[in-house]
Formats: structure tokens, C-alpha cells, sequence
């Protein structure tokens, strides 16, 4: 089917549901980024394949609601499918929820799944009905009406991440979490984040694209555990190993059956910020406002700070990515001046290609963005082969890419020069670095947050005037989800600290549209420095182990102690990556780690 059929249906189905309006989520019942293809139901309906967005539909409007990150994408794959764009993170932004409540009719009626609607977004918008006596109906999987080879659930086999790789067993994480349900009053809690649910019980699954997790849900009481996956997916072993730590593997689907035959006195914590509102609701009706304890788990900031075996596991992880990246841009440099032709998808395929040499790789952490010039414009591109650029002898080529291993997740932006530049790209090449540098030689006090940093971060570039609309930084799971909170570096407020053990990114960057884009990620990591009578001091460590190419800088556009950084950055790489280079590479790096000479 075409979208403009999808649509004709999904309306089809509306007249006889009796809704104005059909909201379709971009996410799945655990408000996952990236989705098994279950869940694929809005790149389903509109074609649009960004990682976040909301489809509404009503008799005469189709529109998708996405941020800044997606803007030309979205303009780009939603062409002709009469679907209207509602821009999100600008100024005079009006999202879905508000949209809806000025649009429909008097007591209109809008449907969704509210398995793949988080319950907080959908009382929300009940709220923004409710004076215009408007309702929405829930009905799960709806889209199953008209999409009718909608895959099912997936069936990848759990597996056990050992202790050396975790630093910490499943056993004292239990203990340590039924404190916590403890000092809140509280018998149960019900756990719907996948990486959580992964961290808690040192498990793993290659359920999702690029999120080593299991498709699950997690019931732990004062006792037991109940991990709630697909029936087949934990094989003996692992129903051993989590059986010796007081935890019993259901089916899925079970989940509401469990939750039904809870003890009366039952006191349970969840998230309804994340929890669905099918399930959020199915719990309220059953057990009543006074037993629910609605709040942010606790697993989540547990799991942000890295405790030492997974620290130094990110170390190696990072020095292995070097190694693969080095080797990678030795190749595409030369494979260049041999006038080889290569496109987007061809450089990106041999990076994860040479990614999977390392010691423990166990696949990429995400999506590649691997863009030459106007395409790196779009801060989420993503070639696919047979459609997209050749690199040509000219401007910049940004590849933004990472991997797993059993000791870590990588995260890392490089834009490569691959010939003559304008001054506009060297300029926005540099400002960016000098951004860059800023967060990297940041010191702060305990108790800053993430959007005091921001700030920090894009005074170089709006003091040129230019600025860019995604995120600075954001947290990094172990072996996990690339992209975890609770903490991340952005514009926006974020009530959480930037604590000592947090791994967050650090990724400004500046695009023009129809021109070029550039962007420099390197991952730090929160260390204490000093404590002394005016505080607790804080700083970063840069994980990543990769030169920075120095060639399109314009120094003047930096200040010396900028420039030291990045000949000392750069010389470190050098000095690091040594021992594992050939010849070749090791004379080609030095070239490429010589310092910028300051007056």
C-alpha cells in the first residue's frame, strides 16, 4: 500500500470507530528509540524513518510532529504523501496535544494505542479535552486493523552479560533496588524501560536495532522477581542463572494477569511519565491512586553513574574504537587519492566492517549518520545504497558512528576534509571545535546541571551568530542504549546533576542547508578534581581516542589555551594508538597529531 491508501484506510476505520482523530506514536509500550518492526507503525503509515515523531490524523488533516533534528528529512520523505509538517523546539511550537484540543470539534473523540502512548503524554492531553467535553478511546494495536502482516513479537535468544564486563551481580543490584522501594513505603515495583530492565538483571538481547536489550517487563517485590519476556527466548542457562537470584521468567504477554492477582495491601512504584497508558490505567483501576507511587525509577540514575569495572571498560572499548577509526580514515584517505569512487553507504559499511576486529565487538551502536557535504546538512541522515552521494575531492565528510562491545558503548563524530574548503566551512569547522573544547575543559561545581554547561558550550558559536537546534550531550549506557538519561546537555532545563561517573557526549555542531554540515563528538566522562572550602570541583576525562583533523582550523578563530588542548589531545592519541598501528599508519598519524604552532 501507498501512504495516501494508508491513510484512506486508517480514515476508513475512524468513521466506523466514530473518532475525529487517530494519534499514532512513534514508539513502542517501553518508549523505546529505536523500534523492533512491531513497532514501526508510524514509519509504517507516512514513510517517515526519523527516531522521533507523532502522526495525527483527522477526516481532513494528516500531519507528522517532529523536532529540529528532522526538519529537511522529514520535507524530504513525506513529499507528496499530503502529510503537513508541525515543527517541534522552535519558538511558537504548538505539539500535537494542543493541536488537537484547538482543532476538534465539541466533544470530539480521539483514538490511540495507548500501549505505545506514554500515560503522562495521554493526560495530558485528556486534560486539554476535557473543557471541550472531548475523550479519547484506547484501543491497543488498532493498526493491526489495516496493517495486516504487522510482524509479531521478536524472538531473539537473552543472554547473560558475566560479571567481569558488569562490575556488579544481579543479586546486589536487587538488594540494592529493594532499598529503595523500601525507604518510599513500597512492596512492588514494575520496571517498563528495556536498558533498565537489561541493567538490573545483567542481561542482554538483540531484540531492538542497535539496543542490546530484551523486549520485557519486570515485576520485583520484597522477595521475588518476574522478568516478563517472549515464551523461547530464555534458554536454560539463563533461567538458571537468574532462577539462583530469586527470579522467574513469564510470558510477555502475561504482565496484566500478574498484576491482577497482586496482594490487596500491595504498594507498587512505577513511572507514568514512561509506563503506558494501557497498562498505567489497567493498574490505577486495580489497585487505586493510594497504592501507586508515580515517580521516576530509581534504576535509571543508579545505572547513569558507572561504577570502576565499567569505567575502565569503556576505556578499552574506546581505545579499540581508536584503533578501528584510525585505521578507517588512514583508509578512506588514500583510497581517495587513488580516485577510488566511494559512496555514503560504502565508507559507512567498511567502518563497521573494521569495527568488528575488535576484541568483543558485538555490532554497531547505532544507525550510522555517514553524510558528504549538503547531506550532512541533516543533522540524522542516512544513506542508503543505490540512493545516495559519492564523497567527491571537495568540502567535508561527516560520519557520526559508534559500536558495542561487552565492555562498552561508543559514541563518535569526525568531519573529514576531503579536498579544498571555503572560508564559511572553515570557519563553521573551527567554531565548532572551539564549542567543543569549551565543554571538554570545563570545570564546574557539584550540583550544575546539564543546561549551565549548554551555555558554555555555544557561547563561541552565538558569539559569531550561529547556533544549532539539537541537544549538546547526552548520557551513554554500558553496553547498552547509546543514547540514556538522566542526564543530558542541552538548552532545555533538565533537573539532574552532572555527577562523577556519568559518560556523556559531548557533539555542538552547525549545519546550513543545502551547503554543508559539521559536527565534532568526543564522549567525556565526570570526574572529581578538588574539594576545597569553596566547594566540590568536577571536570571531564575525554574517553574518545581519536585525532581531530587539524588542517581546515583557522587559528586566529581560537584562543592559545584551546589550541593546547587540542595539540596535547591530539599528541595523546598519537602516543596511545602507537603500539597497534602498522608503519604506514603510525607515520600517516603523526602528520596528522602535528601541533598548531601558537605565537
Amino acid at each position: 500500500m501507498i501512504v495516501s491508501d494508508k491513510i484512506k484506510a486508517l480514515r476508513q476505520l475512524m468513521q466506523r470507530y466514530g473518532w475525529d482523530a487517530a494519534v499514532i506514536s512513534g514508539t513502542d509500550p517501553h518508549g523505546s528509540e529505536y523500534l523492533p518492526e512491531r513497532w514501526q507503525q508510524r514509519k509504517w503509515i507516512s514513510g517517515f524513518t526519523g527516531s522521533f515523531g507523532t502522526v495525527v490524523v483527522t477526516p481532513a488533516h494528516a500531519g507528522l510532529w517532529t523536532d529540529t533534528r528532522y526538519f529537511i528529512q522529514a520535507q524530504r520523505e513525506l513529499e507528496g504523501t499530503g502529510f503537513e509538517i508541525h515543527p517541534l523546539r522552535v519558538p511558537g511550537a504548538v505539539d500535537f496535544p494542543e493541536w488537537l484540543a484547538a482543532n476538534l470539534p465539541r466533544g470530539g473523540v480521539v483514538g490511540i494505542d495507548g500501549e505505545c502512548l506514554a500515560n503522562e503524554r495521554v493526560r495530558h492531553l485528556e486534560s486539554l479535552l476535557h473543557p471541550q467535553d472531548g475523550t479519547v478511546e484506547d484501543r491497543p494495536s488498532f493498526i493491526e486493523e489495516i496493517w495486516h502482516d504487522r510482524p509479531g513479537l521478536p524472538r531473539h535468544p537473552v543472554f547473560m552479560l558475566e560479571t567481569k564486563y558488569s562490575g556488579r551481580e544481579t543479586r546486589s543490584k536487587m538488594e540494592w533496588l529493594r532499598r529503595q522501594m523500601a525507604t518510599k513505603g513500597c512492596t512492588h515495583i514494575l520496571l517498563n524501560g528495556l536498558d533498565q530492565i537489561a541493567w538490573l538483571f545483567n542481561v542482554r538481547c538483540r531484540d531492538i536495532p542497535y539496543n542490546p536489550v530484551p523486549v520485557s517487563y519486570a515485576l520485583i517485590d520484597e522477595n521475588r522477581a518476574t522478568l516478563f519476556i517472549a515464551e523461547g527466548k530464555a534458554g536454560e542457562h539463563v533461567s538458571g542463572v537468574l532462577g539462583n537470584s530469586g527470579i522467574t521468567v513469564a510470558p510477555y504477554l502475561q504482565v496484566a494477569e500478574v498484576l491482577n492477582g497482586l496482594p490487596e495491601n500491595a504498594k507498587i512504584m512505577t513511572d507514568g511519565n514512561t509506563l503506558s497508558y494501557t497498562l498505567y490505567s489497567y493498574l490505577l483501576s486495580r489497585c487505586g491512586k493510594a497504592r501507586l507511587l508515580d515517580q521516576p525509577s530509581p534504576v535509571i540514575l543508579e545505572k547513569a553513574v558507572k561504577n570502576p569495572v565499567e569505567i575502565e571498560g569503556f576505556r578499552k572499548a574506546y581505545l579499540n574504537d581508536g584503533i578501528a577509526m584510525e585505521r578507517f580514515l588512514f583508509w578512506l584517505e588514500k583510497t581517495m587519492e587513488k580516485d577510488i569512487p566511494l559512496t555514503e553507504a560504502d565508507t559507512a559499511a567498511k567502518l563497521s566492517w573494521m569495527r568488528t576486529l575488535s576484541e568483543d565487538a558485538m555490532g554497531d551502536s547505532f544507525g550510522y549518520i555517514s553524510a558528504y557535504g549538503a547531506n550532512a546538512a541533516l543533522p540524522h541522515y542516512s544513506a542508503v545504497a543505490g540512493s545516495c552521494s559519492t564523497l567527491q575531492k571537495r568540502g567535508f565528510y561527516l560520519i557520526d558512528s559508534g559500536g558495542h562491545y561487552l565492555y562498552g558503548t561508543t559514541d563518535i563524530t569526525r568531519t573529514i576534509p576531503l579536498g579544498p574548503l571555503t572560508q564559511l566551512e572553515r570557519e563553521d569547522y573551527t567554531l565548532v571545535l572551539k564549542a567543543m573544547i569549551a565543554l571538554s575543559r570545563a570545570v564546574f561545581l557539584r550540583g550544575t546541571k546539564g543546561t549551565h554547561l549548554d551555555m558554555l558550550v555555544r557561547d563561541p558559536l552565538w558569539r559569531h551568530r550561529r547556533n544549532y537546534g539539537h541537544g549538546t550531550g547526552h548520557g551513554t549506557g554500558h553496553f547498552l542504549c547509546v543514547h540514556e538519561g538522566p542526564q543530558d546537555i542541552r538548552m532545555t532545563w533538565k533537573d539532574q546533576d552532572i555527577l562523577p561517573g556519568m559518560v556523556t557526549s559531548n557533539e555542538p555542531g552547525m549545519y546550513r542547508e543545502g551547503l554543508h554540515g559539521v559536527r565534532h563528538e568526543n564522549v567525556l566522562l565526570c570526574k572529581e578534581l578538588e574539594e576545597n572550602e569553596f566547594g566540590s570541583w568536577l571536570g571531564f576525562e575525554t574517553l574518545t581516542v581519536c585525532h581531530i583533523d587539524t588542517s581546515p582550523v583557522i587559528p586566529a578563530l581560537l584562543e592559545t589555551s584551546g589550541i593546547e588542548w587540542l595539540n596535547l589531545y591530539n599528541r595523546q592519541v598519537y602516543d596511545t594508538l602507537l603500539p597497534y598501528l602498522t608503519y604506514e599508519e603510525s607515520r600517516w598519524l603523526k602528520e596528522k597529531t602535528a601541533p598548531i604552532k601558537t605565537d
